[in-house]
């Protein structure tokens, strides 16, 4: 499966609260890309919630499980900034 690295660049950006940021990866159907970017990427300096986010990605099943544990620990908002920080041409 390829990433759709701008459709989740676009949702990233437009989300401002978890649950909608889910909703638009499971109805756009770009979880399994979510997963895989989230794994790929590789950041200049060590980021322990990033890592984190990184084994929640890894663990999750579908998007609505994914997001309660972001959610959970408060971890939404550094998800959003890293995703909408990656460049899109």
């Amino acid at each position: 499966m390829a990433i759709d690295l701008a459709k989740i660049h676009d949702v990233a950006r437009a989300s401002l609260v978890p649950d909608f940021f889910a909703v638009r990866i499971d109805e756009e159907g770009l979880f399994d890309g979510l997963k895989q970017l989230i794994a790929r990427i590789k950041l200049t300096a060590p980021d322990l919630q990033f890592d984190r986010i990184k084994q929640i990605g890894a663990a999750a099943s579908d998007a609505t499980a994914f997001i309660e544990v972001i959610k959970r620990e408060g971890l939404f908002v550094t998800l959003r900034d890293i995703l909408t920080k990656i460049p899109v041409t």
